[in-house]
């Protein structure tokens, strides 16, 4: 009986230590994620797509708010992971996301008071 609990202790120990090694490779692929355009990209997108941005309380169904509230979870849980990589890549994700839209903005601007073109074509 001894033999079995020591033999769980082990397997646990293990399972212990196999999760931490998981935690840490993933803290790692976030981390190379965000050090490319690319990945900073793709996490946005996906951040959008989990329904981050928009209301999960509008109008309509209980079932439609629990569904909007599941798909938000899991960008909450996308940021979880980038905070754990460092709390500021998150913020910074978003001042990038809004200067490069302040840049285009003012670069169709600019486009269409020089050429006269109408600014909503």
């Amino acid at each position: 009986m001894l033999d079995e609990f020591e033999a769980r202790e082990a397997r646990d120990a293990e399972a212990v230590k196999r999760a931490a090694q998981e935690e840490a490779d993933l803290r790692d692929a976030f981390r190379l994620l965000m050090d490319k355009a690319e990945g900073k990209r793709v996490v946005f997108w996906l951040l959008g797509r989990a329904g981050l941005y928009a209301n999960a309380f509008d109008a309509g169904s209980e079932a439609a708010e629990r569904y909007r509230l599941g798909r938000q979870s899991l960008g909450l849980e996308i940021l979880q992971k980038l905070d754990l990589v460092d709390a500021r890549l998150y913020p910074r994700l978003l001042l990038e996301r809004g200067e490069a839209k302040e840049l285009e903005r003012a670069a169709r601007k600019d486009g269409a008071t020089e050429d006269g073109d109408d600014q909503y074509a």
